[in-house]
């Protein structure tokens, strides 16, 4: 018996209830072979899509050649980008490996599923449902392969809620030889990581049954610290001529109160120790991605050669971004764009025809209730987010343009920061025991975020709005 087959007798009344929405769903839409998608709302109980996402650990929103990378080519991630539909605006609601994390999985804030830090005390699976656990009672093969991280050290290897076949493995993890949780048993494994990780989703897709649908996750450790290549990759960028960004040599009386703590912090490792430390450590975190897309292009192969990449669900996105030495600071966890914007696209031919980009706003949150619009899931749990499934058949509509952002916990809770991004538009709040600020930029005139015009009178309406929305919405989600 599988972990996720053990399910508790109100989950399985819930599953029932489900199945007979889904047949009556089906009787109204057609089920026959012939029956063809009629747009994005629809049902499509009938066609029951899989679903492959794929999760970057620390991956920025320019890190896919498609959104503009200037040092590498990334045709794989590319091709999900150019045949499906690329959010140019894509969010993390927190930026922080735990607490995000979290939020894909349960479509929720982390202040409400209670995951805030890197090192949790909360199991959210007692309180929240998972969309994975939702695709599984609805009769979907599930499996999870790679960094999980969102339990404390010590709890999170062995399998969890929802999956019928678990690889993963304790923290941060290891890009070479790493130690397996394969199914609840240890397995050793030799060379480098993200490799062995697409081996199991390889075997997970062969050993795939032709009449269920599947779930499956591949989430790659790259390019999480530390900056170790594959030995293919390592010494591609030698010659890429990497400087630190202007940014980085701005006074640090410059920055916000806190992002100066932090950039004057060098125990939690984001200032920048020398501008040849930071081009070595950028060269190699460039050269990591190169083998997620190598993997990538492997699983893409294995979904063709089946005949089933078409009827594939396939998401590319990542955990959150990283800063690499814009202001001096490196790692994330904080407001500034590099931080919080990641990629995101979705490729699906029956609804993403000849893709497109949108400048709707995508967040981690909307992941749960778009796969739930996608997989005609009834009644499935309240979210945060929203479905993006109108955008995927309509790229040019916009219906997100606002949201809130909401900070980790720094220095156990003593620290808070939230920001409004509204259009080009970015409000951050500090709020700390020794004092408040507010901060405003403007990135249509100010991209890398360097010059606050909160008391510029020329923003004055701006800024009302703004904090307005920022009241209103942390009280809407219970901040």
């Amino acid at each position: 018996m599988t972990f996720a087959s053990q399910r508790p007798a109100l989950r399985t009344f819930a599953f029932a209830a489900r199945c007979l929405a889904v047949l009556f769903v089906g009787c109204l839409t057609g089920c026959g072979d012939d029956a063809q998608p009629a747009g994005a709302t629809e049902p499509v109980a009938s066609r029951r899509p899989n679903v492959l996402i794929i999760l970057a650990d620390d991956l920025r929103y320019d890190g896919l050649s498609a959104t503009g990378n200037p040092w590498i080519q990334t045709p794989a991630l590319d091709r999900i980008a150019q045949e499906g539909v690329l959010f140019e605006r894509s969010y993390v609601t927190t930026s922080r490996c735990c607490p995000a994390r979290a939020s894909f999985l349960t479509g929720r804030y982390a202040h409400v599923h209670g995951v805030l830090t890197n090192k949790p005390k909360t199991d959210f699976h007692k309180s929240f449902s998972t969309y994975p656990e939702e695709l599984h009672e609805a009769g979907y093969r599930t499996g999870y392969i790679g960094k999980w991280h969102i339990l404390a050290r010590g709890q999170e290897s062995g399998p969890r809620p929802g999956f019928d076949r678990w690889v993963s493995y304790e923290g941060p993890g290891s890009h070479f030889d790493q130690e397996f949780n394969v199914d609840g048993e240890t397995v050793p494994s030799k060379g480098f990581q993200a490799d062995r990780l697409a081996d199991y989703a390889l075997e997970f897709l062969d050993e795939q049954p032709d009449d269920e649908p599947f779930l499956l996750t591949v989430a790659f450790k790259n390019p999480h610290v530390p900056m170790t290549p594959a030995p293919r990759h390592r010494g591609l960028l030698d010659a890429a001529a990497i400087e630190l960004p202007e940014s980085a040599y701005d006074p640090v009386d410059s920055l916000p109160f806190f992002y100066r703590r932090i950039r004057s912090n060098t125990d939690r490792n984001h200032a920048i120790e020398s501008a040849a430390a930071y081009v070595e450590e950028t060269r190699r975190y460039w050269e990591l991605v190169l083998s997620i897309d190598d993997n990538v292009a492997r699983i893409l192969a294995k979904l063709e050669e089946k005949g089933e990449l078409d009827t594939t669900v396939v998401i590319v996105t990542a955990d959150n971004g990283q800063l690499l030495g814009e202001h001096g600071v490196q790692q994330k966890g904080i407001s500034y764009e590099p931080s919080i914007r990641i990629p995101f696209a979705l490729r699906y031919p029956p609804i993403t025809k000849g893709g497109g980009t949108t400048e709707s706003i995508a967040l981690n949150v909307d992941l749960f209730p778009t796969l739930m619009d996608l997989c005609s899931i009834p009644s499935p749990p309240p979210s945060d987010g929203m479905s993006l499934v109108p955008v995927l058949e309509h790229p040019e509509s916009v219906v997100r343009d606002t949201f809130l952002y909401a900070g980790p916990q720094w220095n156990n809770g003593e620290m808070e920061e939230t920001a409004v991004i509204d259009g080009d538009l970015k409000l951050i709040r500090f709020v700390a025991a020794d004092g408040a600020q507010d901060v405003l930029f403007d990135r249509a005139k100010d991209p890398e975020e360097r010059r606050d015009v909160i008391h510029d009178p020329a923003y004055a309406e701006d800024v009302r709005r703004m904090r307005a929305f920022l009241e209103s919405e942390s009280e809407r989600l219970g901040l």
